[in-house]
Order: C-alpha cells, then sequence, then structure tokens
C-alpha cells in the first residue's frame, strides 16, 4: 500500500507523516504534495492506494483533487483533514466517495481508527477481485495484528505527546500557559490532549502547570536572595497576593516563612 498526504502548510503535513506509523498500516511509501498539480504528477508516476488531503489549498482543492483522483483512480480511498467543520464541505466529501473527514488539529487515536479501516476496507477488496498474494501481499499485516499495533501506536504517540508539553511547560513557566497553545505544539484538540494527559500524569494539566511553578517556586525561595515578588514573578506569578495564597496552601507555609526556615520536610507534596 502507498499513501499520499496532501497539504499546503509543510508543518502540519509533515507532523502527519512523522507521528504515525505508517508501515503499521503496511504502507510501503508515504509521499508528501503540497498542491493539487504536485499531487497529480505523483498519482501519475506512483501506484498510490490511500490520499489523506487537505481541503482548502491554493491552486486546487482539496475537493477538486479528489474529483480528479475519482476520475482517473477510482479505487483510491481519500480522507480529508481540514480546519473547518463546514456541512457544505462535509456534503461534497461524502458525495464524492471519501473514506472519512477528520478536524485539525488532528485526533490521532481517531485517525487510527480510521486507517484500521480503510486498510481492512482495501485488503477486503483484494480479496473479493481475487488477486493472487504477491510477496508484498503475503508479508502484509493481519486485521489483528493491525488492530494490536495501531494500539501500540497510539500509546507511543501519547507518551510523545504528553513528554512533549511537560517540556514546553517547563520552559515556558514564566509565561501564560494556554491549553490551546500546548495542543498546537502536538497537533492534538484541546479536549484530547487534557484526557491524554491526565490519563498519562494523574494530574489535569493546570493542576501540573501548578506544580511546576510551585517546585521552582521554593527552590527560588531557598537558593537564591532575590525578592518574593521577583520569585512570583519568575515562575509566571505576577500577582503576589495570589501567589502568596496558593504557596500557603499547597505548603502550608508563606513564601517568607519557607525561605527563613530553608524548606520544609512537613510540606505538601
Amino acid at each position: 500500500m502507498n499513501v499520499i498526504l496532501v497539504d499546503d502548510e509543510a508543518v502540519a503535513v509533515k507532523a502527519l507523516q512523522r507521528r504515525v506509523d505508517w508501515k503499521a498500516y503496511g504502507a510501503e511509501e508515504v509521499s508528501i504534495a503540497y498542491s493539487m498539480r504536485e499531487a497529480q504528477e505523483l498519482f501519475s508516476s506512483k501506484d498510490i492506494q490511500v490520499m489523506l488531503c487537505d481541503i482548502e489549498m491554493p491552486q486546487g482543492s482539496g475537493l477538486e483533487l479528489f474529483a480528479w483522483v475519482k476520475s482517473h483512480y477510482p479505487a483510491v480511498e481519500c480522507v480529508f483533514i481540514t480546519c473547518h467543520a463546514d456541512y457544505e464541505y462535509m456534503r461534497k466529501a461524502m458525495q464524492l466517495g471519501s473514506a472519512d473527514y477528520i478536524l485539525k488539529p488532528i485526533d490521532y487515536e481517531e485517525l487510527d481508527r480510521i486507517l484500521v479501516t480503510v486498510t481492512q476496507r482495501l485488503r477486503k477488496r483484494a480479496d473479493q477481485n481475487g488477486n493472487p498474494p504477491s510477496d508484498k501481499e503475503d508479508s502484509s499485516v493481519p486485521a489483528h495484528v493491525l488492530s494490536r499495533l495501531a494500539d501500540e501506536n497510539r500509546s507511543r504517540s501519547g507518551e510523545s505527546a504528553v513528554a512533549t508539553v511537560k517540556d514546553y511547560i517547563h520552559k515556558h513557566l514564566q509565561e501564560q500557559i494556554y491549553l490551546s497553545k500546548l495542543a498546537e505544539q502536538v497537533y492534538l484538540n484541546e479536549q484530547y490532549l487534557a484526557r491524554l494527559f491526565k490519563k498519562a500524569t494523574g494530574l489535569s494539566v493546570l493542576e501540573y502547570i501548578t506544580g511546576e511553578r510551585l517546585r521552582q517556586a521554593r527552590e527560588l525561595l531557598v537558593r537564591t536572595d532575590y525578592p518574593i515578588n521577583r520569585v512570583a514573578d519568575s515562575v509566571g506569578y505576577d500577582n503576589y497576593s495570589y501567589f502568596a495564597r496558593l504557596f500557603k496552601r499547597e505548603t502550608g507555609m508563606t513564601p517568607q516563612e519557607y525561605r527563613q526556615q530553608g524548606g520544609s520536610p512537613n510540606e505538601t507534596p
């Protein structure tokens, strides 16, 4: 099976190429195109079975591209990926016979389910057509193994996304950190990232950020002579009163008391 990814945004299409374990679905080659014309040239030179395509692109939309593909390569399966939950887009995509429609930022768990379905449908179609198994087909992944690999891929992708988010948080503690910004870093929607993070860490994203800020504040209070309002600002709290209340709630001491005692083994974890 050969796959083509079509999107005029280089960051989006390369992330899609990198974050999905395409071999788990039996893909032998994953090509990239940034426009309708580039995609048409690749279809002319390669035997492509699956296309993942953005809808809104300059010099020819994804809908126009798929209409062309259906007229020349009717067996190709297409999954549209777009930022717009537009009914008219969905209606046209379904009329053209697309396999599915997924919104950006991509929910990779949902994409995994779609790719499993598409791959199984391609295999079933090949069996119904009575195609003799080639060496490549003999080595294709059975459906039950494919599902297991998809689960493993979701797990790896989730672990990688959580690690990326943690790293971003650690590097930007002094700034305002929004869930939407974190979701952008890992190409996930906000709700899915929040669930994924909670499952992996046992903490909400906000709880984790707060914990990291207070951990760094404790270190600064003990290891530096910075004024306490500067400590608060250094870990992202420009409101000193709020910082002091939060710090006491978590440690049982005011920042000043904590500094004077050099920390305490009895503080709340």
